[in-house]
């Protein structure tokens, strides 16, 4: 009888696996190290940075055009990665971009990346935004490959 059970819990936990990944993809766990509504770079970007040098010339670049300054989240590239993500120029409030999830297969990374955008009834500022999402994952040299889902807020 005790066999059963377990066997029987066993299945369940199979069958219940809530994963959305796809057989031979590892969940790549991360770190969230800013995200802002404002920076200086006007285009819609997406990179992985691998080494200091490549990092302190994207800040220099995002940060160029801002009055405050951010603190550059500190990386130490023997360890670790960075991947960053840039919604570009937009016109008004409400638009946002945030990496949601990575995964690992192969040779590549999958960095799934979700942009919203404000409906036509939602209310916003009509400040210039420029949304970006930056995470720290472990060292990799792997090429990244990125995934983008628009959702349009429904304002009532």
């Amino acid at each position: 009888m005790k066999f059963l059970f377990f066997i029987t819990i066993i299945f369940l936990f199979a069958a219940c696996n809530g994963s959305d990944t796809k057989k031979g993809e590892i969940i790549v766990p991360f770190d969230s190290l800013t995200h802002r509504y404002y920076s200086s770079i006007n285009e819609k970007k997406y990179v992985i940075i691998k080494n200091e040098s490549d990092y302190k010339k994207l800040w220099d670049e995002f940060y160029k055009d801002l009055d405050q300054l951010p603190i550059i989240p500190e990386v130490d590239f023997t360890k670790h990665s960075v991947i960053a993500v840039f919604m570009g120029v937009k016109n008004t409030g409400g638009f946002d971009i945030k990496i949601d999830k990575i995964t690992s297969s192969g040779s590549k990374l999958t960095v799934s990346v979700i942009e919203t955008s404000p409906g036509v009834n939602c209310m916003v500022t009509d400040a210039i935004t420029k949304p970006s999402d930056f995470v720290k994952i472990d060292k990799t040299d792997k090429e990244a490959e990125f995934k983008v889902t628009s959702i349009i807020t429904d304002c009532k």
